[in-house]
């Protein structure tokens, strides 16, 4: 059973906090030991520390399962792997192409990364902290799922084959319609370039997890940090986020706020995300290479990747009542977000030529063929909360209603 607030507040009166390494399971870690000042409350330094360790535990427990319900994730990456095709129809057709399927990408995760920084509107006292594991889902409207190709300004490529509605990023799993270049000469047909459209990953939601520390500071304010180092896994690619937040009650500042029945807080918060995957566009079908670029396997189609940059940032007011175990909240606010999409390495590009008499395609390169980027769906945004809390644990869930509606769960330790 855990033990009591007040409690807890008497242990901590009586009892010198110090610091030990401990080693457990395969590793170690500092945690902290509480030296008696007062015999009469060892056995309730003793719940409470167990108490902790399980807490700590669940908490590890729950982030693998996290773990777990990210993994279609993989797929997304093996999505952004398929993009190489789309330069086979030039550089000016394929940055539209680009844009145009990975706008649910970049908008659901800026959506996401701008959620989750509150579970109420009071600050910590000064060197009240928490730690807390996030979960964010925006949904993508409909109108964002798919794409009409005849509809998207397209100068070279055409439709071959196919209805003309493909899926985006968050689409369907069925793959789109074929796109190419095709001409025609004394009857015969030349096909210059063609390929599929990609699937999406049949997901209409984009996940977003998130890891987030916050410590309190003086004249009731918090400062809240995110951060994931560059790390490498598997299809993955690489991944990468980092962020700080900041919230401060303004009560003191306003006639009469001390005595208001609200807390009302100011926030705002930056969060960047970047993510990348190795491509794989060869040359394919009956070409001439006057120029010696090679086939598939060649050095000169090596080193190709698609490098995706979230940079996002809120701004919101919020309201809201805490009592001993529930609290409330709510806010309006604004955020804005903007993807970059870089695409490096070279890529096979067809011309077409005549080659003993005969009509053919030439092989050429596109190097470093994309630098786009674009701003986020949600501008404004309304959010509304709950939050339960136990002693050093809390759960909260709470919807932002935006063009990308999201709905966030956190659970967390969380002192003061």
């Amino acid at each position: 059973m855990l033990i009591s607030s007040k409690v807890s507040s008497r242990i901590f009166n009586d009892y010198i906090l110090k610091k030990k390494r401990y080693f457990y399971l395969s590793g170690y870690d500092d945690i902290t030991v509480i030296y008696a000042n007062n015999p009469k409350y060892l056995n309730e330094v003793k719940e409470m520390m167990k108490n902790v360790r399980n807490m700590s535990y669940t908490f590890a427990t729950t982030a693998f399962l996290l773990l777990l319900f990210i993994m279609p994730a993989k797929n997304a990456h093996g999505q952004l792997g398929d993009l190489g095709e789309l330069l086979e129809g030039g550089q000016e057709d394929a940055q539209i192409l680009f844009q145009e399927y990975l706008k649910p990408f970049g908008s659901g995760f800026g959506a996401g990364i701008n959620s989750g920084w509150v579970d109420r509107a009071n600050t910590h006292g000064v060197l009240g902290f928490h730690l807390k594991l996030n979960a964010t889902v925006a949904f993508v409207p409909s109108a964002d799922r798919d794409f009409n190709v005849n509809e998207i300004g397209l100068q070279s490529l055409q439709l071959l084959e196919g209805d003309p509605v493909t899926p985006t990023f968050s689409g369907s799993s069925n793959p789109g319609p074929t796109l190419g270049i095709e001409e025609t000469v004394n009857g015969e047909t030349v096909r210059i370039a063609g390929f599929q459209m990609p699937e999406g990953v049949g997901l209409n939601f984009v996940p977003t997890p998130m890891v987030q520390a916050g410590v309190g500071l003086p004249r009731n304010t918090d400062i809240m940090l995110r951060l994931v180092p560059r790390i490498s896994y598997e299809d993955y690619g690489e991944v990468y986020l980092y962020g700080v937040g900041l919230k401060h009650e303004i009560n003191q500042w306003l006639p009469g706020g001390g005595l208001w029945p609200v807390t009302v807080s100011v926030m705002g918060g930056f969060t960047t995300f970047g993510s990348s995957a190795g491509l794989e566009a060869e040359p394919s079908g009956n070409y001439t290479d006057p120029d010696g670029y090679g086939g598939p396997g060649s050095a000169t189609w090596q080193d190709q990747e698609v490098n995706l940059t979230t940079n996002a940032f809120t701004m919101n007011v919020l309201v809201g009542k805490s009592l001993p175990v529930i609290s409330v909240y709510g806010g309006l606010g604004f955020e804005t977000s903007t993807t970059a999409v870089k695409v490096d390495g070279n890529y096979p590009y067809y011309t077409p030529t005549v080659e003993a008499g005969q009509r053919t395609r030439e092989l050429n390169t596109l190097t470093d063929p994309i630098d786009i980027s674009f701003d986020g769906s949600n501008t404004m945004r309304a959010l509304a909360g709950l939050r339960i809390s136990l002693p050093l644990i809390t759960f909260n869930v709470d919807y932002t209603l935006a063009d990308y509606s999201m709905v966030t769960a956190g659970f967390g330790i969380s002192f003061r």
